[in-house]
């Protein structure tokens, strides 16, 4: 009996997270999102953060959240104990050090300013696709 269940359920399973993958944009045969509790934890502190803070923005096709200060260096710090690689970049804003939070957005470090100066200003980008 519990064998025919799990011949049953399995489809429906299967079914589920196809059409979950789907809705939420991503490719079905890639879909690595990271669903640990830490992970979870550190996204949803940043929606909520952005959401307090006015860094909420409605694109053409999505909404971007924008989380900074206690909650985005723990974001960043997170991502790098994960041993997520993470990317030097200079752009006109300054220079930015770009850890990638998988399938959703990035986490930076701005380490200059434009002028050269040495900073270190944190904030995290979530895109989520309509």
């Amino acid at each position: 009996m519990a064998q025919s269940l799990n011949a049953f359920f399995r489809p429906v399973i299967c079914g589920a997270l196809v059409i979950g993958a789907t809705v939420m944009g991503a490719p079905v045969a890639r879909a690595q999102i990271n669903v640990r509790p830490e992970a979870l934890t550190n996204y949803s502190y940043c929606i909520s953060h952005a959401k307090d803070r006015g860094g909420v923005f409605l694109l053409d096709r999505g909404t971007l959240y924008r989380c900074g200060d206690d909650i985005a260096v723990s974001y960043f710090n997170y991502l790098g104990r994960q041993r997520v690689p993470e990317k030097r970049v200079t752009e006109a804003e300054g220079v930015f050090i770009y850890r990638l939070i998988n399938g959703v957005g990035k986490c930076w470090n701005m380490i200059q300013d434009p002028a050269g100066n040495p900073v270190s200003i944190y904030g995290c980008d979530i895109y989520v696709e309509l």
